[in-house]
């Protein structure tokens, strides 16, 4: 299970202080929870997996699939997820401020909004 919780920080693309924050805890707390034969709390599990969108079964077993992906809003919020992890802080901000923007504007198109809402 080690190995797999650090499969998920990297496919994610979090430093383990990233990931730490995340699920409120210390950075070398995820070091541990990577280190081969370290227990891994329930508690942890379900942190893992509630905040992360991680299958609980695929983390325990490392069966069927890292991510629940019932549909594609799932796929890109994790993708979004992983670009927005990848850029340095600058970077992170101007894209939150876009995302600000394209909201804004979606607001004044609406109700003859042309884009729609695809969820």
């Amino acid at each position: 299970m080690n190995d797999r919780i650090r499969m998920i920080r990297t496919e994610l693309g979090l430093t383990q202080k990233q990931f730490a924050e995340k699920l409120g805890l210390k950075q070398n707390s995820i070091s541990n929870l990577e280190k081969d034969g370290y227990t891994v709390t329930p508690q942890n599990i379900r942190a893992i997996c509630a905040q992360f969108n991680v299958d609980e079964h695929w983390l325990r077993t490392g069966e069927g699939s890292i991510f629940h992906s019932d549909d594609n809003t799932d796929r890109n919020e994790q993708t979004l997820l992983k670009v927005y992890s990848s850029l340095s802080p600058d970077f992170r901000d101007c894209l939150i401020q876009n995302a600000r923007n394209l909201l804004s504007l979606q607001k004044s198109l609406a109700p003859s909004n042309s884009f729609g809402s695809r969820r």
